[in-house]
């Protein structure tokens, strides 16, 4: 074994036991809540709800509460679940003081907490339209190149299918329109507007207008409304984000927003404004847009702002909400299924797997592990599964990447400790094989090409500048890295490192599936194991079959003969 793992380590920093003590352990039902519609001037409906139930032992001991004024949830008493009589459950009524609300789109949470039960607190999102949430207009941006395209979303109510149509004044057929969940009474209506630059299109405007019937909100239905298509030869702002959220106790946050060119010629950024208050700031460094939080004279509660970005674009400004939780100082919080696999942040964990716990105020600071075996303790940081305290490779306020004991199975309670304060209690689902392949960017797995200089198979883009890249070919022997693909022998202690002397291999190998589907290509791998001198991380070896399809995206997935895949990556193939 010579393959080399040189630079995985700092890719890797960005990247049947019952519970062991009696508690109530908390499951909601029915939470998948639809956005409402509200017309304007009025309250929301009253027969919003949800329930709340106790899979564990003793009783619940819940409260509720609202992220927004206009959010009042409430509990009911005990009752026969709707979903199983033999169940009790505590209904959750939600009301909308929304009269007072202006017209627009207005995002709240619902907090359900107990201090005594497993998984919680939960958190319950919801979205309200006020006046509804057709467009009043649409614009399109795109650059005269025949085929470019755009396209709008936006959605109405269940209930009768409306009905969308398009039309243009000027500039040929380059309107479409296309609606989702037709044909059911049972979801949500999902509209998509498109705009596709025609052959001969020179730069211009072009108009063109859409109309929506039927919907069972009135104020949806339009006879008219105006779609403009700018064609042009100017710069054109893409965010990378549409919206920015953060989360803090205490400090200053530092976003970077990269804004992508749709457009031609050079995009420059500048100046860039905010309003909400004195907490949210920007700045233009090296060309980019910064957003700036701080939690300065802030008390714990939901802040909002935007920022608007100008730059040189034909699209200029760029408007981007932002939405800022100040957290009140707390022992530490894990997420309700916080626990997931550390390559692809997937539930179940496997034994022995690397996995990730997501939060807040986990640790006071970011912390790598230095030396192995890894150590239980980083930072003031502790995580511990049935009350025992696992390995940790590294900590932050966020995010915790630790390793499964290679002993867990089923069902396991997890928790984090903070400089004495013991949090809250999370389960987790362990198997004996949950596979995932690590990422990097936009879905290119984290895979070394061991025939070209352990090069990464990744398109030659600005997003992977400065990595060594090199497509892969028929007949290259890849590296493939993941986590969880399974038992291995000989076995390893959790917390140390594999051994190179005696490989420790999967005790069932997988084949590779180089296609889109379920008939390949596929290639046997010569090697599937705990990489030497690494803790949990498995590593593959398998050469491109001579048929795999040349591809700036050829797919790659590891598929077992129980059933059992891993997540499907992306690498570069050419012949």
């Amino acid at each position: 074994m010579t393959f080399q793992i040189r630079a995985l380590s700092c890719l890797l920093f960005f990247v049947a036991a019952l519970p062991s003590a009696a508690a109530p352990i908390l499951r909601l039902a029915g939470t998948s809540l639809n956005p409402i519609w509200i017309t304007t001037g009025t309250n929301g409906p009253t027969n919003v709800s949800f329930e709340a139930y106790n899979i564990g032992d003793g009783s619940l001991s819940l409260q509720v509460r609202g992220s927004q004024s206009w959010l009042t949830p409430s509990l009911g008493a005990s009752r026969n679940c709707s979903f199983d009589a033999r169940r009790q459950c505590l209904p959750v009524q939600v009301l909308f003081a929304s009269s007072g609300l202006a017209a627009g789109t207005y995002d709240g949470v619902i907090l359900l907490t107990d201090p005594n039960a497993a998984d919680a607190p939960q958190r319950v999102s919801i979205r309200i339209y006020v006046n509804g949430n057709v467009p009043a207009k649409l614009d399109f941006y795109l650059p005269p190149t025949p085929g470019a395209n755009d396209s709008q979303t936006f959605q109405t109510p269940q209930g009768s299918p409306p009905v969308l149509r398009a039309t243009t004044q000027s500039g040929g057929n380059w309107l479409g329109v296309s609606s989702d969940g037709l044909g059911s009474f049972q979801f949500l209506y999902t509209h998509r507007v498109k705009a596709t630059v025609q052959q001969g299109m020179s730069p211009g405007d072009y108009n063109g207008s859409f109309s929506l019937a039927g919907s069972t909100f009135s104020n949806d239905n339009k006879a008219s409304i105006p779609a403009v298509l700018h064609v042009t030869t100017q710069p054109i702002a893409r965010p990378a984000v549409n919206t920015l959220q953060f989360t803090a106790v205490t400090g200053a946050i530092d976003a970077l927003v990269p804004i992508a060119n749709g457009g031609q010629g050079a995009l420059t950024i500048g100046p860039i404004t905010a309003t909400g208050g004195d907490w949210l700031t920007t700045a233009v460094r090296d060309g980019n847009a910064h957003v700036l939080v701080n939690t300065a004279n802030l008390s714990p509660g939901l802040y909002t702002g935007s920022v608007s970005i100008a730059s040189n674009a034909v699209n200029s400004p760029t408007l981007i909400p932002v939405t800022f939780e100040v957290q009140a100082a707390s022992a530490p919080v894990a997420d309700y299924q916080g626990v997931v696999d550390g390559a692809a942040f997937t539930s179940p964990v496997a034994a022995g797997a690397l996995a990730s716990l997501f939060g807040s105020q986990l640790a006071s600071g970011l912390s790598n592990a230095t030396s192995i075996p890894l150590q239980t303790t980083l930072g003031d940081t502790t995580v511990f599964v049935n009350d025992v305290a696992v390995p940790l490779l590294f900590v932050s306020p966020g995010q915790i990447n630790f390793q499964m004991p290679f002993n867990a199975s089923g069902q396991v309670l997890v928790r984090v400790d903070r400089a004495g304060q013991r949090g809250n209690t999370v389960t987790a689902q362990v198997s004996s094989r949950a596979a995932g392949i690590f990422t990097y960017i936009d879905s290119y797995g984290i895979i070394q090409n061991a025939s070209r200089s352990n090069a990464f198979p990744w398109p030659d883009t600005p997003a992977f500048a400065g990595v060594a890249k090199a497509a892969a070919r028929p007949g290259d022997v890849l590296v493939v890295y993941g986590s969880g693909f399974g038992p291995v022998t000989p076995a390893v202690a959790t917390g140390t490192a594999a051994g190179g002397d005696t490989l420790s291999r999967v005790n069932q190998n997988p084949k590779v599936n180089f296609g889109l589907n379920f008939f390949g290509p596929y290639a046997d791998p010569s090697f599937v194991g705990l990489a030497p001198g690494f803790v949990g991380l498995y590593q593959l070896n398998v050469q491109v079959p001579k048929n795999a399809p040349a591809d700036a995206r050829t797919p790659v997935r590891l598929e077992w003969s129980d059933g059992t895949t891993s997540n499907t990556v992306s690498i570069v193939v050419e012949r």
